[in-house]
């Protein structure tokens, strides 16, 4: 794929050769499990916060700025094994692109939609069992970006292997 000089600084970096590696099948799929596992101990952590006196214990503190810390380069990875594809501009992705997009988008339009009824309603119900509101803003915020996140990771996990040379036509 040849890069054209209208793309921006952005599309030209996701569409870089040097970051074929990331797009296999196999390190899309072990960052979308390490993105899930990632996201999972912290709404765990935020659950255990919760249970405590003060809800906003220094270990939670620690927990919470680590986990979302080491989230930036898992996420950078992602995106640059599905090249980007939520994150540029419509006019910058070729039809293919487009097409993958869409339908990562339409698959997980219920699952990302309930989850973010269940980040709201979590959250109340947090404030409502612990009277603690940091943590309940933490669980809202949590299932609220990976509602977000369901389609990344629908892309990643279903979308093909490209070829080993992406000028040849599939």
């Amino acid at each position: 794929m040849s890069i054209s000089p209208e793309q921006t600084y952005l599309a030209r970096a996701f569409d870089d050769g040097r970051y074929d590696r990331a797009r296999s099948r196999r390190v899309r799929r072990r960052t979308v499990v390490a993105q899930v596992v990632l996201l999972t101990t912290l709404v765990a952590g935020t659950v255990a916060a919760a249970t405590t006196d003060d809800g906003w214990p220094t270990w939670f503190f620690v927990v919470w700025t680590v986990g979302l810390l080491a989230f930036i380069p898992l996420h950078s990875l992602l995106n640059l094994g599905i090249r980007g594809v939520f994150d540029r501009s419509s006019r910058s992705l070729d039809e293919h692109q487009q097409a993958l997009r869409d339908r990562s988008f339409v698959a997980m339009a219920w699952p990302a939609t309930a989850l973010q009824f269940t980040a709201w309603t979590g959250a109340v119900t947090v404030v409502g069992l612990s009277g603690h509101v940091a943590p309940a803003l933490c669980w809202g915020f949590l299932l609220w970006f990976t509602a977000g996140l369901l389609a990344y990771w629908h892309l990643a996990w279903t979308a093909p292997d490209e070829p080993a040379d992406p000028d040849s036509d599939l």
